[in-house]
């Protein structure tokens, strides 16, 4: 269901970057990205945020170690150092008591272990990780962080870690929404288009893998165009519909999205 309505915008706000997550905010609900992006309403963090910013610092760390250092007791090691160091910061106030973290850490560490079950950190060395991407892709710029890269036996892929559940697969494409725009950005940065796109589900484990070609991405590029269009349009109309579905229930605005709103 989409629920049209006018919004409030700040008369001097304009789109000067896009992210391939505000990208895929926008096409699955544009109020959504209204909230995020042009309110910037701060949500409180939760534990799954923490996880997940956690674990990617942890997974990065893992490949600055020579290989042979690259173990499932190091990895914990380094989860527990990157919490230590995000948690006054980024969450302190996240757990109530010492055995609600203690939970939480455990069960961290026990989705974490699964990385090992479908890659071995020995194995290869990444051409790049966190690697931070600003990029023209005709009149737009786009940014964000890609997780990793790196050669496989079937030819260049990039990688993204997810520290939830996986959809189930016949849902799992619009996953891949924010990977193709990645490879979009790594073509025109190196001139070489990857071959595979792969999501790395922890808590599974699941792995998602999609080949790429030129074709995909030329595609891509103008489904990006488009886009950039109608948030353009959209702010200049004040208007960002809403559009419901199953996942309204995991969205951490729905406490204040119009669409939910109860009358009185």
């Amino acid at each position: 269901m989409s629920v049209d309505i006018q919004a409030e915008v700040a008369d001097d706000y304009s789109l000067t970057s896009l992210s391939p997550s505000r990208a895929s905010d926008f096409k699955r609900c544009p109020q959504l990205f209204k909230f995020a992006s042009i309110d910037r309403i701060e949500t409180p963090p939760n534990l799954y945020q923490a996880r997940g910013t956690t674990a990617h610092l942890a997974l990065e760390r893992l490949f600055d170690l020579p290989a042979e250092d690259r173990t499932a007791e190091r990895l914990y090691d380094l989860f527990r150092e990157a919490w230590q160091e995000l948690k006054p910061e980024e969450f302190p106030e996240l757990f109530e008591t010492e055995a609600e973290e203690r939970e939480w850490g455990i069960e961290s560490l026990e989705i974490l272990a699964n990385y090992l079950k479908v890659e071995d950190p020995t194995s290869f060395e990444p051409l790049a990780k966190e690697l931070d991407m600003t990029q023209e892709v005709g009149s737009m710029t786009i940014r964000g962080i890609l997780d990793r890269m790196e050669e496989t036996s079937d030819g260049l892929a990039i990688t993204d870690y997810k520290t939830g559940k996986a959809p189930p697969e016949r849902y799992a494409l619009p996953a891949f929404f924010a990977l193709k725009i990645y490879a979009l950005l790594i073509r025109i940065r190196e001139g070489r288009t990857p071959d595979t796109l792969r999501l790395i589900y922890l808590n599974g484990p699941t792995v998602y893998e999609l080949p790429v070609n030129d074709q995909q991405l030329d595609a891509i590029e103008r489904q990006l165009t488009a886009l950039w269009t109608a948030i353009e349009r959209a702010i200049e109309q004040k208007r960002f519909p809403t559009r419901t579905g199953p996942l309204c229930d995991y969205c951490s605005y729905r406490d204040i999205c119009p669409a939910f709103a109860t009358e009185d």
